[in-house]
């Protein structure tokens, strides 16, 4: 039994790819369709910020409105430096796009999408404590943010702390209920933590919500090997394979030679 440990370690991971929040969060595959097999399939685009505009009178200054072009002004360098830190991300440039989301909160403390953004830049760093700070500040200042807590579980996940990771991903499924991708986290988190009847039971979800789920299939298969059931895994393995996942040809291979 000892021997899919290794696939073990590669298989109960993330899935973070194709999820997009209520606020214009997308992934680059994109929202509430699927964030995050160990490493997600791509990592969550950075947060747009379409509320601010340049405004092309923002240095001209009315008599009595100081503060109001005061205000406009600020906001259309914060439109400059989410621009700016995008687009360094876009470019896998996360050195310099964090340090533009780190001006925007310096001076709006209040942005939730920048800590989210600033978060996702820590995250690819592999900063995970400083990823988990701003995450921390976007759900304190969005509760309900599902991303930035589906986010901040994958943190949890990556600093092996499963059981914090369990929490986040609860809590997403159940504010994205109709999510695959919600199972599918959830299913890996209780992977880690051995309660494979519990994974099962995710990954059935995440099937059941998307019939092409290569990784859930992949993983059930996995749990299905721990929990003594060859055949199923075998199942479950050939029918990742055949939606296109590799490591499920180099399980069928090393454990289903023969199985029916």
């Amino acid at each position: 039994m000892n021997r899919i440990l290794p696939f073990l370690l590669i298989a109960f991971l993330i899935s973070c790819t194709n999820q997009q929040s209520e606020d214009n969060v997308t992934e680059p595959g994109q929202e509430e369709t699927g964030v995050l097999s160990i490493e997600p399939n791509e990592p969550a685009n950075p947060a747009s910020e379409e509320s601010f505009t340049a405004n092309p009178d923002a240095n001209t200054i009315k008599p009595g409105d100081k503060s109001s072009d005061q205000k406009e002004a600020r906001d259309t360098e914060t439109a400059y430096l989410f621009n700016k830190g995008t687009t360094a991300y876009s470019n896998e440039d996360f050195e310099s796009g964090v340090g533009y989301f780190e001006q925007i909160v310096a001076t709006h403390p209040d942005n939730r999408k920048a800590y989210y953004n600033l978060g996702l830049g820590y995250f690819n760093l592999n900063k995970f404590h400083n990823a988990l700070v701003a995450f921390n500040k976007a759900i304190e200042l969005l509760p309900n943010d599902s991303l930035s807590i589906q986010y901040r579980g994958r943190v949890y996940y990556m600093l092996e702390d499963f059981r914090k990771c369990l929490e986040d991903y609860n809590r997403v499924v159940e504010l994205k209920p109709e999510d695959p991708i919600a199972y599918y986290n959830r299913g890996t988190a209780k992977g880690r933590l051995k309660d494979y009847l519990g994974a099962i039971s995710d990954f059935d979800k995440a099937i059941e919500l998307n019939p092409e789920y290569a990784e859930a299939y992949y993983n059930r298969g996995l749990a299905n090997y721990f929990q003594g059931r060859l055949h199923e895994a075998c199942y479950d393995w050939r029918k990742a394979h055949g939606l296109g996942h590799y490591e499920a040809e180099k399980a069928l291979r090393s454990y289903c030679e023969g199985a029916q």
